[in-house]
């Protein structure tokens, strides 16, 4: 008898041997259908012919100048509204050039993009920027768009996201990076968003300016009455000296938080007075969307599908005008 070893190194073998005869019939079966697509093409070489032209031509077409499509993305922070407000805004804007009308593009981005740039574009794509577990850090970019809203494990960071704009001229990114900037700051929701958000950070600078003032001169009350104001106060001084370390202590925390907040504010006044700001302009990628060989295969293999299913309506032509006047198909030789 066989032991188990055995057993599982015979199974491991017929395993493999049936693999090898799934993959061996899949290769027949392609060859079967290659050969059959050669003998339609044998017996209406016309018809054939014709369908390569039209493979050729249509390659030809779509590899001319303005048919490329590069790619360029730009990561933006967001001061005003939300991701899902922009992937709106842009969305909209992605159905103009689907519909070839770049006029109409210039009309929705309040022409502040001339009609060449308009011309280049083929859309916009957005992508969110993850942040693992929620500990706020970026972790990577969704250019898969895989996460889903219900996943707990990656969270959405809600103003931060990257732009990628679909083109056929890359030397028009900087024109429309400018043009997409004045469109968000154009926007009249964005717009008073921003104007709200600028008021509210000057009242908190004023605030925490006037803070620092009040507490600098509390402090400075405490030294004229403390020390040496009088020998029993003194005296007392010495009996509470932990109470006044721990106070002094306060004293410079509080300090050091309302200078980190108030840093904080004047960094925001500074850099983040739009209602974005770019973290990276629009970087171009250099390689192409759809290469050649992309459009070669793509256009082959749908030529080669309805070359294949004409010839084959011309093969059964008799059985199916058969079949549609109710009529049994005659046989050959009858």
């Amino acid at each position: 008898m066989m032991d188990n070893t055995e057993q599982q190194e015979m199974n491991i073998f017929q395993v493999m041997a049936r693999v090898g005869r799934s993959i061996g019939k899949f290769f027949c079966s392609i060859l079967s259908i290659f050969g059959k697509i050669a003998q339609l093409a044998y017996k209406y070489k016309y018809l054939f012919v014709i369908f390569l032209a039209l493979i050729i031509g249509l390659s030809v077409y779509q590899r001319r100048e303005n048919a490329k499509m590069y790619r360029a993305k730009m990561h933006i922070l967001i001061n005003d509204g939300d991701v899902f407000t922009y992937k709106a805004l842009l969305d909209q804007l992605s159905e103009y050039p689907k519909r070839e009308k770049p006029d109409e593009l210039v009309a929705a981005m309040d022409t502040v993009i001339s009609n060449e740039a308009a011309q280049k574009i083929f859309g916009f794509e957005t992508y969110h920027v993850i942040d693992i577990n929620n500990d706020s850090i970026m972790d990577f970019v969704d250019y898969d768009n895989d996460i889903k809203m219900g996943d707990t494990s990656n969270v959405i960071v809600p103003n931060q996201m990257v732009i990628c704009v679909k083109m056929s001229d890359l030397s028009y990114c900087a024109e429309i990076q400018d043009a997409l900037l004045r469109y968000f700051a154009n926007n009249s929701y964005l717009s008073s968003l921003n104007i709200s958000r600028l008021t509210t950070l000057e009242e908190k600078e004023w605030m925490f300016h006037n803070a620092l003032l009040n507490l600098d001169s509390l402090q400075k009350v405490e030294l004229l009455q403390g020390p040496n104001y009088s020998m029993e106060f003194a005296s007392q001084k010495e009996r509470n000296k932990p109470f006044m370390t721990t106070k002094r202590q306060m004293y410079y925390n509080d300090m050091e938080n309302l200078f980190d907040i108030n840093q904080k504010i004047a960094e925001d006044m500074s850099t983040n007075l739009e209602v974005v700001t770019v973290i990276s302009n629009l970087q171009p990628e250099k390689k192409l969307d759809n290469p050649t060989w992309k459009i070669i295969l793509i256009n082959t293999i749908l030529g080669l599908a309805l070359f294949s299913l004409i010839a084959i309506i011309l093969e059964k032509k008799k059985d199916i005008v058969a079949f549609l006047k109710n009529e049994s198909p005659k046989k050959e030789g009858k």
